[in-house]
């Protein structure tokens, strides 16, 4: 009998520590609606913060081509004043020599 009762204990303490498994279990099941809503929540305001910043990056991007839109053409005028300066020069040195 005394083999039996040791069982019986033995199995009760089992079922004690499955139930307080279980337990812990759903209770981390309960949490997982809310967990799935803070992540939700976390996700929109990064895509919201991403789309301000490419918002302000789009802006500062329109900026920047408007100040660099006729650098090419000004580059290009600069190449010939810079050429007639010298034609200029040679033709003086060219007087004095």
């Amino acid at each position: 009998m005394s083999d039996l009762e040791q069982r019986v204990t033995a199995l009760e303490r089992e079922m004690s520590a499955l139930k307080a498994r279980v337990g812990t279990n759903e209770e981390d099941l309960q949490n997982i609606p809310e967990l799935i809503r803070t992540e939700f929540r976390l996700t929109n305001s990064q895509i919201a913060r991403l789309s301000r910043d490419v918002t302000e990056v789009q802006r500062g991007l329109g900026d920047l081509t408007s100040k660099v839109g006729d650098l090419p053409e000004k580059f290009d005028a600069l190449q010939r004043v810079m050429a007639e300066f010298v034609v200029e020069i040679r033709a003086e040195i060219g007087k004095k020599g």
